[in-house]
């Protein structure tokens, strides 16, 4: 009850309160002092009344003055005084004036003479028709006839305003009537100039119509959705691209959010939900599948403005979605083309290498092995011949026999295999045999289910150019002791798997892109075959090759 009025109950029931205590306590006192003494204490009755009196009064003093208090600062607080007034009124931006019975002003504000044009001066005692004119308000007749009636009480509506310079002004009216202290009615007249307002809504209507123009004339679908009230704009492509009514689309968001292919939703909504909450971005593209009406998916590309307040929070988005459906399948076609044009390339390319390592093995074999024969020859006859360079031709002779050596090994490499003869598993156990001659390494080779009638001589020069190129990669560079080749056909599929026990190495270095496992990878993307190694330093090495027949 601090700083507030006692209401009446309140008051009844505190002064009861108050006389039930003294009476009580007084005659309890009097009894207790002046009981014996029957004459004094009626006489101090008489003391004790008298008493009551004043304290009665002093309380109601009290209580009123309380009163009057908080009354008079309730009233301080919702009075304005003169000053106050002309304060507020040269402040506000809106035209205000007091006019009387008659129409004619009797005060006006600053900007009400900013508004017209006119002096405060030139206004007072002038009817408002000076401002308000018959050709601009065909209701102005209607509206002075009210006036003079008594029956213009409270009024709202458009006007035409004159200045004084004869500018046309659009304002919004409000007449509202008021007694003054004699009785006497006055009319305040409140003017909000909206000429520019309205002006700005013109400009704003054309523009929507230049938008929804353009709209049509694009091939995007557009939407824009209002966060807080949830309101929903859409151009009519959003249909024709999609097929959703207008039931559906009015879902906005969600709408959207639904039909986002599932495999694509969780990357994108993961992006969308942090650009909202990063104030600093306003504008997110993204690309992804979404879905038609009919079930069929469209790739999209879009952009998203995201509009934000003075905090930076997002209260709306404007949509763009383009369908790139037909763009990405030519790209991708045009991709495949390039994969099928640089396969047959580098095909051609090994296809010529092969081709010239023939003739070159060719020409060793037939030309300078026999030339290096007849030599031999020749020098057997000079040995019987003349005994005095025995010891000089015995030693050219052993070295003939190891360049002839020599020369057959590099036919070997050079040439492809007999492998129509011999077949795979030959040629390949005949690798291995010839590695182990010059070299400390068990090589196995293990075939299983392997129908080579239904391998390509390709296929098979295939296999045995990549077993040839990670024998050499393991003899330079593993130390290793033995060596599996193992070869199995399952249904469609051919399997290799080369497996060492040498000292493995890392891939993270170089990420399996040394020469010879480069040149693995590319005879076996040749024929979208899959490649996999499993290694690690002190580990070993095993090398996986599967491809299609």
């Amino acid at each position: 009850m601090k700083g507030r009025p006692l209401s009446t109950i309140q008051a009844v029931t505190f002064f009861l309160i108050l006389a039930l205590i003294w009476i009580l306590s007084t005659d309890y006192l009097l009894l207790q002092a002046f009981g014996n003494d029957i004459r004094l204490y009626h006489y101090l009755q008489s003391f004790k009344g008298v008493a009551f009196v004043g304290l009665t009064a002093i309380i109601i003093y009290l209580i009123i003055r309380r009163n009057s208090k908080y009354f008079n600062q309730k009233y301080n607080t919702l009075v304005f005084n003169h000053t106050e007034l002309e304060t507020i009124l040269a402040e506000i931006d809106l035209g205000i004036a007091r006019l009387n019975s008659q129409g004619q002003f009797l005060y006006v504000n600053p900007f009400f003479c900013t508004l017209t044009g006119y002096t405060s001066s030139e206004l007072t005692q002038k009817h408002y028709s000076l401002i308000i004119k018959v050709e601009d308000n065909i209701e102005l007749e209607y509206w002075d006839m009210m006036l003079k009636q008594g029956k213009l009480n409270r009024m709202k509506n458009l006007a035409g305003i004159t200045t004084k310079d004869q500018t046309k002004l659009i304002c919004n009216i409000s007449v509202n009537e008021v007694k003054d202290k004699t009785g006497t009615p006055v009319y305040i007249l409140i003017l909000e100039n909206i000429t520019n307002k309205r002006n700005e809504k013109k400009k704003l209507e054309e523009s929507l119509k230049r938008y929804n123009i353009l709209s049509m004339a694009t091939m995007e679908g557009l939407w824009d959705w209002n966060m807080l009230t949830g309101q929903i704009y859409y151009n009519s492509n959003i249909k024709l691209l999609f097929g959703y009514d207008d039931a559906e689309l009015q879902q906005g968001y969600s709408w959207w959010k639904a039909n986002i292919h599932p495999e694509d939703k969780e990357k994108i909504m993961d992006k969308m939900n942090a650009a909202l909450q990063i104030s600093h971005v306003t504008t997110l593209n993204n690309e992804y599948r979404f879905a038609c009406k009919d079930g069929s998916y469209k790739i999209i590309t879009d952009c998203f403005s995201i509009l934000r307040n003075s905090e930076g929070r997002a209260f709306r988005l404007i949509v763009s979605m383009h369908d790139v459906t037909e763009q990405r399948n030519l790209q991708q076609q045009l991709a495949e083309k390039e994969i099928i044009y640089r396969r047959q390339l580098a095909r051609t390319v090994m296809d010529t290498q092969e081709s010239e390592r023939r003739k070159l093995a060719e020409e060793l074999h037939d030309n300078v092995n026999q030339l290096l024969g007849v030599v031999k020859l020749y020098i057997e006859h000079s040995i019987v011949n003349d005994k005095i360079r025995d010891g000089l031709l015995k030693k050219s002779n052993e070295y003939i026999d190891k360049v002839i050596e020599e020369l057959r090994n590099l036919s070997k490499n050079l040439a492809p295999p007999l492998l129509a003869e011999l077949g795979l598993e030959h040629s390949l156990i005949s690798l291995g045999e010839a590695i182990e001659e010059v070299q400390p390494v068990n090589i196995r080779v293990d075939i299983e289910h392997l129908d080579e009638a239904r391998l390509m001589e390709s296929h098979k020069l295939m296999l045995y150019r990549i077993v040839q190129e990670q024998l050499n990669n393991i003899v330079k560079h593993a130390h290793a002791h033995n060596v599996t080749v193992h070869i199995e056909q399952m249904e469609e599929k051919v399997l290799l798997v080369i497996t060492d026990d040498g000292v493995g190495t890392d891939l993270t270095v170089d990420n399996g892109q040394g020469m010879g496992l480069r040149n693995i990878r590319n005879r076996i993307e040749l024929y979208q075959g899959k490649i996999n190694m499993d290694t690690a330093p002190g580990k070993g090495f095993v090398l996986n090759v599967e491809f299609e027949v």
